[in-house]
């Protein structure tokens, strides 16, 4: 089978190409420099402006990974110009080549009125995709490790503090799941049959609930301090004017819109998905 996978130069899609390899298919991977894992073949396209036109011939599924964490306004690098205008970009594509499976990577904790510009612009995108494709897939992962994690290198550089600064309480709840473990289920929502998986959302969190503090203790262990770490708790007060100001510095650790996501619980009881991961992995030796 063929499939095609955008944002496939990220994070995420590096783990999900080796996947579909691995399972024998063949894989385009399309990103803005077309870089591909081996065994796949890598196509050079900037969704906000190329058309994906002959990319989709023959191709037996589509999944859209595009996403951004943190805004570049200054080059047109915005949530709603990513997650929402390229999204919109990429369904009429798949609706005009009638590609029969399509799979949406979202967001845990999305909703209309999420508290962030980036929950508010996963849900615009799914919303979008559900008038559009009525039969696609939708998968909201929680926070993602593996691979040294950008969210968790940002952990582990503030957990080298003598005293660690927490935004909030540090009680906020979250899910981390393996990246392994979400390629896993991403492939098998691309290659599944229909009937058992159209039209549905799955979301998908690890075997081990952690709060945020805890988050901090496990990279701090992982870089060699013995946990429970010192802890500085922050409150949001506070901590609101001091980021929107450093927000627009690029070394800048938070953004506003991350300050909220780290305080909106991020869980979820959908365990579905162990079917295909009978053993999903706990937060261990790597972040």
């Amino acid at each position: 089978m063929r499939y095609l996978v955008t944002g496939a130069s990220g994070y995420v899609g590096e783990a999900v190409q080796a996947a579909l390899v691995a399972q024998g298919h063949d894989v385009v991977a399309v990103s803005r420099r077309g870089r591909a894992v081996a065994g796949a073949a890598g196509a050079a396209c900037n969704l906000q402006r190329d058309a994906l036109g002959s990319l989709l011939d023959g191709v037996d599924g589509v999944l859209n990974l595009v996403g951004i964490i943190r805004e570049n306004p200054a080059d047109g690098v915005t949530y709603q110009a990513l997650h929402v205008g390229v999204t919109q970009r990429v369904v009429d594509a798949v609706r005009q080549a009638q590609v029969p499976r399509y799979v949406q990577m979202s967001a845990l904790g999305v909703s209309p009125r999420g508290g962030s510009r980036y929950f508010e612009t996963k849900w615009q995108a799914e919303q979008l995709v559900r008038r559009n494709l009525p039969e696609a897939v939708v998968v909201r992962p929680s926070l993602v490790f593996g691979g040294h994690a950008d969210f968790f290198a940002t952990l582990a550089g503030l957990a080298r503090n003598p005293v660690v600064p927490v935004p909030g309480d540090g009680h906020a709840l979250f899910d981390p799941l393996w990246r392994g473990d979400l390629a896993a289920v991403l492939a098998k929502l691309l290659t599944a049959p229909a009937a058992d998986v159209a039209g549905q959302v799955f979301e998908v969190g690890g075997p081990v609930r952690m709060t945020l503090d805890g988050l901090i203790d496990w990279v701090a262990e992982l870089g060699g301090r013995r946990p429970p770490v010192p802890k500085f708790h922050v409150p949001l007060s506070l901590m609101r004017p001091l980021v929107s100001l450093g927000e627009h510095v690029p070394a800048f650790p938070l953004t506003t819109d991350q300050l909220r996501m780290l305080n909106i619980p991020n869980i979820t009881e959908d365990r579905r998905w162990h079917e295909w991961v009978p053993e999903p992995t706990a937060p261990g030796r790597e972040f």
